[in-house]
């Protein structure tokens, strides 16, 4: 989804915000160990969200666990993935799909369910990565945590599933508003709320 295509979204879909960590880079051999998902009303202020520690079945590299803080022993007692899966798909529902680098949330998500032998959502997507570089071309960089430096925006617990939906939609809120040249002022009164 490009900027014109959110401009058409825009005040009519609801969307879904969604971010994983995970026990490494791969979705074949790796496994999701944190959901974070945050809906949004058509206008992007929060509306719900879901926030599960799973556990991944396996343990998590320790260089995804120095990144996350996210440990076996955090895990071990939570439900499985597989059983975790049909109340996501479920807050999906219909939702456009939001995330930061897309493609590798949505390939953790389509290995998961293909694993627990469901189907993958076919919703819309955008990718607020692409929707930033668009809007606001020239940035030093696009990593997510970096564009909430850019932008001001309070990034919580970095590297944590909600928190990390939680920034990706405040970016949203401002790609919506560069493509759709909403008054700083009056998106704010609907901007995603905060924990």
């Amino acid at each position: 989804m490009d900027l014109a295509a959110l401009r058409e979204h825009w005040g009519r879909s609801v969307f879904t915000v969604l971010d994983f960590e995970t026990t490494g880079l791969d979705p074949r051999e790796d496994r999701i160990c944190e959901i974070g998902a945050v809906r949004l009303t058509p206008t992007g202020a929060e509306s719900a969200s879901l926030d599960l520690l799973v556990n991944p079945g396996r343990p998590i590299h320790p260089e995804a666990s120095r990144v996350s803080g996210i440990t076996d022993e955090m895990v071990r007692d939570a439900p499985a993935v597989e059983s975790a899966l049909p109340d996501l798909l479920a807050f999906l529902g219909d939702s456009v799909i939001v995330a930061h680098n897309a493609s590798f949330d949505l390939g953790f998500l389509a290995a998961a369910a293909r694993r627990a032998g469901l189907v993958a959502p076919a919703n819309p997507v955008a990718d607020t990565r692409d929707l930033a570089r668009e809007a606001f071309p020239g940035l030093p960089s696009y990593a997510l945590q970096r564009l909430a430096g850019s932008f001001g925006l309070a990034p919580g617990n970095a590297h944590r599933a909600c928190d990390d939906a939680r920034t990706c939609a405040r970016l949203l809120v401002l790609c919506a508003q560069a493509a759709s040249g909403i008054p700083a002022g009056d998106a704010e009164s609907e901007s995603p709320g905060t924990p």
